[in-house]
């Protein structure tokens, strides 16, 4: 018997294991949208689509699995397995939403090579498990097992400077900005981090969302940025457009400066740091 790589033009790259209520499942980029169901199969081009109530799991034939998180929309961009050259590779695209990925380890594959990215981040990974969140203008990314390494799809050139997560970190990463340097949780904010694939994230009118993620201190990401080399004015646009506001009103964390707060712990301060 001869071994066959499954490449992406070989069709299905994996297929549905789970999916609650209604999911949308379009088939390449241009292909009909129609309800996912277990067992269906997934190739290379598809796009994923959940809502409020509804979530979905997708296994792909080196068993690594993506579970998609209520109001998420995630697409496979590139798939490939060969178990005869030991190989296996793969592109996934967060949209938006709350995605957890497992990629599981294996001695016998020696060349692995799996990202993930969204419109800020793009993260790289070999035998490893995490939550990444994405909301407009920022990412999330929790490491559970093994190691996940991050570079700012967005910093200027010559500053994608790259930041590894051992398991139990986390980091954010803001638009025009590098990644924040790993952060130690606890297991109760990994708990919470990994909730969110069951419930999603919700964009609520006055608050931050991204200030309200499990662990995220946008303080200690300001401060880190700026010990790093961050421009004040740059990184006070880039947690602006994070949390839906005018760079000129917004505020940083209020309470750095005897401020009043609205939900999401900021106050409305003109002024920036001093």
């Amino acid at each position: 018997m001869i071994s066959l790589p499954i490449w992406a033009s070989a069709g299905e790259v994996g297929n549905f294991t789970q999916v609650e209520q209604r999911v949308d499942h379009q088939q390449g980029q241009t292909g009909p949208v129609t309800p996912a169901k277990v067992k269906q199969a997934v190739e290379v081009n598809d796009l994923i689509q959940t809502y409020d109530v509804s979530r979905a799991q997708v296994l792909f034939r080196d068993q690594t699995t993506i579970t998609i998180a209520p109001k998420s929309k995630v697409a496979v961009e590139s798939y490939m397995f060969d178990p005869a050259k030991f190989e296996r590779s793969g592109s996934f695209d967060l949209i938006q939403g709350v995605m957890k990925v497992v990629v599981p380890a294996a001695e016998t594959l020696q060349k692995t090579s799996f990202t993930l990215k969204t419109s800020t981040a793009v993260m790289g990974v070999r035998g490893t498990e995490y939550v990444v969140i994405y909301g407009k203008n920022f990412t999330v990314v929790y490491s559970i097992k093994g190691r996940v390494c991050i570079k700012s799809t967005s910093a200027e050139p010559g500053k994608e400077e790259e930041v590894c997560l051992d398991p139990g970190t986390m980091s954010v990463i803001l638009v025009n900005q590098l990644p924040s340097s790993p952060q130690p949780v606890t297991a109760a904010v990994i708990a919470a981090a990994e909730g969110l694939v069951t419930t999603g994230i919700n964009d609520v009118p006055g608050v931050c969302v991204v200030s309200t993620l499990p662990g995220v201190d946008l303080l200690s990401v300001t401060n880190d940025l700026m010990s790093r080399g961050a421009d004040l004015d740059e990184l006070k646009q880039s947690l602006a457009l994070a949390c839906f506001a005018l760079p000129d009103t917004f505020a940083f964390p209020a309470a750095t400066l005897g401020m009043p707060t609205f939900p999401g712990g900021y106050g409305q301060v003109v002024s920036p740091l001093r």
